[in-house]
């Protein structure tokens, strides 16, 4: 009898020490980041940025070389949505010259290359869905201004941005950026390079429409909030995905003189950042990918031996000792699960918090006078939605092709 008294009080000890281990491993906060004050040539220069960017700009001074890609997108993003286009065009290039170093399609690259997802110190270079969309703003730039060569070749490297993922490197299926290469093509006179751009897009998008020979236009909407990454787990060291919120409207139809059209909803961000190759992303674990998959294995061998239902009806039916024997394992077990995932780096969970949720395009033939368009906003019903609609200036370049841009948010 005193033998099983000591083991009990053994066990109690095991019990106290693991709930106290597992506690502990949950009480990590997040890393706190100081904002440096502006001296001042940087307040002066910010003071000397467009009204609508100061903010923005600030932000970039303030944190530094850590977040200096995400700000810069961020800013590139919002200049370009503002009309800011030599601003956009700065600031993009700034943010694609630091991709570029890390994630060019070269040794020197592949050796240099960190992973993004560890902890939130390294510097932001983002993920595939956010580097590819950089090239996006860049290149629609290109277009605005007629550069229709620079304009394919940026849309062509996005599309390699979208294939470096984590450590490994998986096919290229941002079928947005097929289409602008596609329209670029078209706009510089090879038909041949467009065609195959075109049949490239209709792989990925069977129901889309394609530019007709006369189309001169290019019309692009967006719509929704970014995609959200979210730290879970125990220790906050495993990344998951979340679409946007606080939004309503999905679909986009412009209207305007000569011109009413429903826009076709091109490319799904939220899809883009929670997929990879077009496999579903369940969770990122320590810069490896996890896919989604119908069963899942779940928790270390310690914490499913107890849960092995013939192994737990032995303990049952065994009395104490060998029952609480398997309580300890099943305790063991959940707190070196949390002393593990203290050891690790927590998820990275900065993303850019300016991009859409969808990306809508559509193309038409208009005149070179044409104006006063605006891009309407609706729910999947057709029912009109908040912002209703926002107005769409038509950018025209010197060889009489132009751009129509629209954003919800």
């Amino acid at each position: 009898m005193p033998r099983r008294l000591n083991l009990q009080n053994f066990i109690s000890v095991i019990k106290l020490v693991c709930t106290s281990l597992v506690l502990a491993s949950c009480a990590t906060d997040p890393t706190q980041y100081a904002v440096a004050d502006l001296e001042p040539n940087q307040a002066d220069f910010v003071a000397g940025q467009p009204a609508d960017l100061r903010a923005a700009y600030r932000k970039l001074l303030q944190e530094g070389r850590r977040n200096e890609v995400l700000n810069l997108m961020e800013i590139g993003a919002l200049a370009f949505k503002t009309g800011h286009f030599e601003n956009a065009k700065r600031i993009l290039d700034q943010a694609i010259g630091n991709i570029e170093s890390v994630y060019a399609d070269n040794e020197a690259a592949r050796k240099a290359r960190s992973l993004w997802y560890e902890e939130g110190e390294k510097d932001f270079k983002g993920e595939p869905y956010e580097r590819a969309m950089a090239y996006y703003y860049r290149g629609l730039i290109y277009l605005k201004d007629g550069d229709y060569g620079n304009a394919r070749a940026t849309f062509l490297s996005g599309l390699l941005q979208d294939a470096f993922a984590e450590e490994e490197q998986f096919s290229a299926d941002f079928a947005l950026l097929v289409y602008l290469a596609g329209w670029a093509a078209k706009l510089d006179g090879n038909e041949r390079l467009a065609s195959e751009h075109f049949a490239e897009f209709k792989q990925f998008r069977p129901d889309a429409p394609i530019p007709s020979a006369e189309d001169n236009i290019l019309i692009v909407a967006e719509t929704g909030t970014s995609p959200r990454k979210l730290a879970d787990g125990v220790g906050h060291y495993e990344l998951v995905y979340r679409r946007g919120k606080n939004f309503t409207e999905n679909r986009a139809q412009i209207a305007g003189p000569g011109l009413s059209q429903n826009l076709y909803p091109a490319e799904d961000i939220f899809m883009q950042a929670s997929t990879r190759g077009g496999r579903g992303v369940d969770r990122i674990i320590e810069g490896k990918v996890a896919f989604k998959k119908s069963a899942e294995n779940i928790g270390t061998s310690l914490t499913s031996l107890s849960e092995n239902s013939a192994l737990a009806g032995i303990a049952a039916g065994a009395g104490g000792v060998v029952s609480a024997g398997f309580n300890a394992i099943t305790l063991i077990g959940v707190a070196a699960e949390g002393l593990s995932a203290r050891s690790k780096t927590r998820a990275d969970t900065r993303y850019w918090a300016n991009l859409p949720d969808t990306v809508h395009i559509a193309s038409a033939s208009l005149p070179l006078d044409s104006k006063n368009y605006s891009i309407l906003f609706s729910d999947q019903e057709g029912v009109s939605q908040p912002p209703t609609s926002k107005p769409a200036h038509v950018y025209f370049d010197s060889r009489g092709n132009g751009l129509i841009f629209a954003s919800a948010r």
